[in-house]
């Protein structure tokens, strides 16, 4: 008997691979819709103010995730959470189908996203807390890794919803398939996740940061560093929600371009968070932001004044590649910053992150009526830098260029 259940312990995924998996469905999912925006922009007649205000739902919704996930967290698992948060996300899609494909409904599209970013949101901050304690045990950096499993999820995610608007395919039928494929992850990664994993991480954070007065000096310090990687996380956000749009109403190219811009900027974004915990290690947190965010900020201009579709194409990937570690090595330094301001400070971070990504490019909806597309998108480029004047602020010190110290 003891043979099959020590071969049957192997096969099980590893905690680390468990995370790996939830990081790559909430990326799926996120990008299944956001590579169909042109299209659900198309069917429901959105302008520019309601394009923008049905990508807000998306960000009110995950604003509320952020802020109650603490309370549910008391009272639900975290093993459990990381198992039903996912299956909601695969609820939601193919109603978000059924909205866009059979209804039509733009009051059914936005409530569908408004719950997706409740959950999504929640979701977020648990396998992001997660994400960090692995990081912190074994001592090198971590999230750069785990964040590229979420891109490497919005890859796929874009590249089938190039691929399904490329065969005509309808969303529903998109969004059905890619739910199936979210529900098949989330079981394989719970069979993973530890016994630790199933600990109340806002109760440990409480117990910790009570046993350490020096924690709140630290709090100043760190609302920089979340100013920071807001800026980053916007220019991130920007480009999911405006990058296939501004490519299809702005320079004038096809739908199925559209999708393949926001697959490149996507692949190369995965590509630098695969390195960039090797680029990390070796060059530190202030250099690598630095040459990653001027690498992005080049990105975003070319994409602006280029009407090459090659070029285009370039800056898109160029600005996946330049915003691709501002949010996880945000999060590697606050969780860095002290064992016991860790969890805390990647909750703070994350709400700094997510609340930017998803709340701030929302309202160039509400500037693009009057100047148009692309050029409503130099708001990305005058944030960016605002960010890359903060970031040998937030980045210096004996925490933030080691995660195991």
């Amino acid at each position: 008997m003891t043979q099959p259940v020590a071969i049957r312990t192997r096969l099980l995924p590893t905690e680390r691979t468990s995370i790996n998996l939830i990081f790559l469905l909430a990326g799926l999912s996120f990008a299944s819709w956001a590579g169909r925006l042109s299209i659900i922009d198309d069917v429901l007649g959105f302008s520019g103010l309601g394009l923008g205000s049905f990508l807000l739902c998306m960000t009110l919704g995950t604003l509320i995730g952020l802020s109650i996930i603490p309370t549910i967290s008391k009272y639900v698992a975290t093993k459990r959470l990381l198992c039903i948060l996912p299956l909601g996300l695969a609820l939601c899609l193919p109603l978000l189908g059924v909205a866009i494909s059979i209804t039509q409904s733009t009051w059914l599209a936005y409530l569908t996203l408004f719950v997706n970013g409740i959950i999504f949101g929640c979701l977020d901050i648990m396998m992001n807390v997660s994400g960090a304690r692995i990081e912190r045990s074994v001592g090198r950096s971590l999230m750069p890794s785990f964040h590229g499993f979420f891109s490497l999820g919005s890859l796929l995610g874009a590249g089938l919803a190039t691929a399904t608007i490329t065969m005509k395919l309808p969303s529903i039928w998109h969004f059905a398939l890619v739910s199936t494929l979210i529900i098949a992850f989330a079981f394989i990664a719970h069979l993973g996740l530890s016994e630790w994993e199933n600990e109340n991480f806002a109760e440990r954070a409480k117990e910790k940061a009570q046993g350490d007065s020096r924690a709140t000096g630290k709090l100043g310090l760190l609302l920089l560093l979340g100013l920071m990687v807001a800026g980053l996380s916007f220019t991130e956000g920007a480009a999911n929600d405006w990058i296939a749009v501004a490519t299809v109403n702005g320079h004038g190219l096809e739908h199925q371009d559209g999708a393949l811009m926001f697959t490149l900027f996507v692949g190369a974004m995965t590509l630098g968070r695969f390195l960039g915990g090797l680029l990390v290690d070796r060059l530190g947190h202030k250099f690598t932001l630095l040459i990653m965010g001027t690498i992005g900020l080049l990105g975003v201009v070319l994409f602006i004044v280029e009407s090459n579709p090659y070029f285009i194409g370039l800056g898109s990937a160029m600005w996946g590649l330049g915003s691709s570690l501002g949010f996880p090595v945000g999060m590697s330094i606050a969780a860095s910053r002290t064992e016991r301001l860790g969890p805390r400070a990647v909750s703070i971070i994350s709400a700094f992150g997510y609340g930017a990504m998803l709340g701030g490019p929302p309202l160039i909806g509400f500037v693009v009526d009057s100047v148009g597309l692309p050029q409503a998108l130099w708001i990305c480029v005058a944030i960016l830098i605002v960010s890359l004047v903060l970031t040998p602020r937030v980045s210096r010190g004996p925490n933030a260029s080691s995660i195991s110290r």
